[in-house]
């Protein structure tokens, strides 16, 4: 129709779709970061929480603005220092990293410290999707060869993760590669098998170390070991259920004020659905939901397979933490210390998420989506 405008596919500018939902998750966290911190802020350090918050925040958007302004075809020249690099910091941490929490997987640089996996899991994105692209290398089906050297160095950047005691990013760090090889051509069978082996090495790795079989007993039974084991789980549940439809009232949570552990992080949820309630609790789902539908989207409509494969890693990286954090705050599945992408405390969390999101947006300019 004459004068009708209709929707074109534009290139070289942004998702703004994509760009709006992820700034939103990004506020909605922000807030509930602050109101799980609240106890601190109750303390007389409100000014503190605020400016740490505000920093967090400041880097992250900072991170977000110059990745999505960076090619991402970039990357894929330099993937063999992008791998040297990983698993060179990775395997330093154990030695020059400090404790924190019982784990050593953090590294000081003074007055910074950061966590390298939460960086790693981006990195290696970037370089399977190079891996898996290359035609040199992309034929991982027939090609055993190939296969072999994914298989390797999946396996290095998977236990430089073990040693540091870090189960729940080895698991997700394992299973984005995997999905990354499959959707680039690997067979059934093959994927089938990994599943396997996987899945037997997971329940050896729990069996060895007594506070995971702790944490598979408490999920087992946790109101049995409710005074112990299981405290931080029905902790969790009581926070979930006593928000109701419509919740408390936003910090008006409870639960936050020493009874839940590590409510500004792992379970940060748990105060999400208590102050917020059902309503607040979909919404976080729902904001994440449509994350994941416009990333995936990105990765079916790019332009290339390099484009292709780095979307759908990272987009599957965001989704896979948001489904593991909130089915342990549900108790659907054992504790494992997975973070909740953009609402959980932790800078290096926040930074390392907004380059992989930066490098979403910075494919979306070439995508064939449509765009707004």
């Amino acid at each position: 129709m004459k004068g009708r405008i209709t929707p074109k596919e534009k290139s070289g500018q942004i998702d703004f779709v994509l760009l709006i939902i992820i700034m939103s998750i990004m506020l909605f966290g922000f807030i509930m970061l602050f109101s799980a911190n609240s106890p601190e802020a109750a303390n007389g350090g409100i000014y503190s929480v605020l400016m740490r918050q505000g920093l967090i925040f400041g880097l992250g958007v900072a991170t977000l603005f110059a990745s999505m302004n960076f090619d991402y075809h970039r990357y894929s020249r330099h993937r063999k220092k992008i791998l040297i690099i990983t698993v060179s910091i990775m395997l330093a941490v154990p030695l020059f990293g400090f404790v924190s929490h019982g784990a050593t997987r953090q590294i000081s640089l003074g007055a910074i410290s950061f966590q390298p996996s939460e960086f790693a899991k981006v990195a290696m994105v970037l370089y399977f999707a190079s891996f898996l692209s290359d035609p040199k290398t992309q034929n991982i089906t027939t090609d055993r060869t190939n296969l072999f050297k994914a298989i390797a160095v999946m396996g290095a950047i998977c236990i430089t993760c073990y040693i540091q005691r870090h189960l729940s990013a080895t698991v997700v760090l394992a299973l984005i590669i995997i999905m990354m090889m499959f959707v680039a051509g690997l067979s059934y069978r093959v994927v089938g098998f990994g599943a396997i082996a996987a899945v037997i090495l997971l329940f050896v790795a729990t069996l060895g170390t007594g506070y995971r079989m702790d944490r598979v007993v408490a999920f087992l039974d946790p109101f049995k070991y409710k005074q112990g084991i299981g405290w931080q789980i029905v902790q969790s549940l009581l926070a979930v259920g006593s928000g109701g439809m419509f919740g408390l009232g936003l910090g008006q949570s409870r639960q936050k004020y020493n009874y839940l552990p590590e409510a500004q992080n792992d379970y940060i949820y748990a105060v999400v659905c208590e102050e917020l309630g059902f309503i607040g609790g979909i919404a976080v789902i729902l904001l994440f939901a449509l994350f994941v539908w416009r990333g995936m989207s990105i990765a079916l409509k790019a332009k290339d397979k390099l484009g292709m494969l780095t979307a759908f890693g990272i987009t599957s990286i965001i989704g896979v933490q948001m489904l593991i954090n909130i089915a342990v705050v549900l108790s659907l599945m054992p504790s494992t210390g997975m973070q909740l992408p953009l609402f959980s405390s932790g800078g290096s969390s926040m930074i390392a998420t907004m380059w992989g999101m930066g490098i979403l947006l910075n494919i979306s300019k070439t995508s064939r989506i449509k765009k707004i």
